[in-house]
């Protein structure tokens, strides 16, 4: 489902404010994006793998958050999101989209409310403002660098159709499918490295960047 867009262009300082009143109209018929950060946030709070939480629930190689047949969000429950505290970006950020050009330039977009949004808008306060509210930067932060990992990574899988050789240590554990699976490819690259397999998401992402920009080293 495609989101219209009421404003655009605009940046942290730019007037903005919203509250949320917990109509969960929000939660559904959307396509909730994730990266490999998020994907090991949500599992940790679970007490589960990232591959295991990849399988149950998400679609598309572990791209988007799966929702029901009816069209709500997995992790919707009466009460509300189910994992609210550790819920992915694009929630923390809602009503607002977050874009980053070919140089990093970043911007926002205000979305249309849902027709039955009970949500508050304002201008009480700034954009900047609203991000640390939704503690979203630690999250922009990791979309930054694997939104520049995923453009690597594509470069160096369509080398490696065109040469049928890939160096790098970790060669048969990285593949399109698995690529976004924290777990697989950090335990992987322990054990080839005779490292310990950290316990914190930050150290086990700081270690899968790791693996994944050895992999994609030019040759």
């Amino acid at each position: 489902m495609t989101i219209p867009i009421r404003k655009t262009g605009l940046l942290r300082n730019e007037s903005f404010s919203f509250t949320c009143n917990r109509c969960r109209e929000c939660c559904k018929n959307k396509k909730i994006q994730i990266n490999p950060y998020e994907t090991a946030q949500l599992a940790r709070r679970l007490g589960m793998t990232t591959t295991r939480f990849i399988e149950r629930f998400t679609v598309e190689e572990g791209a988007f958050l799966k929702f029901t047949e009816e069209g709500t969000c997995a992790f919707l429950g009466p009460d509300g999101c189910s994992v609210h505290h550790d819920r992915p970006l694009v929630c923390r950020l809602y009503p607002l989209a977050r874009h980053v050009g070919e140089k990093g330039e970043e911007w926002f977009s205000e979305l249309e409310p849902e027709p039955s949004c009970r949500g508050s808008y304002g201008m009480e306060s700034t954009i900047s403002e609203y991000l640390a509210k939704e503690d979203a930067l630690p999250y922009m932060q990791a979309a930054n660098i694997y939104l520049n990992l995923l453009w690597k990574l594509i470069s160096a899988l369509e080398s490696q159709e065109e040469s049928e050789q890939v160096e790098g240590s970790i060669e048969e554990a990285v593949t399109p499918e698995n690529w976004m699976d924290i777990d697989a490819v950090v335990t992987d690259y322990c054990l080839r490295n005779r490292l310990q397999k950290p316990q914190t998401v930050n150290e086990n992402m700081r270690l899968h960047i790791e693996a994944l920009e050895q992999w994609i080293k030019p040759t």
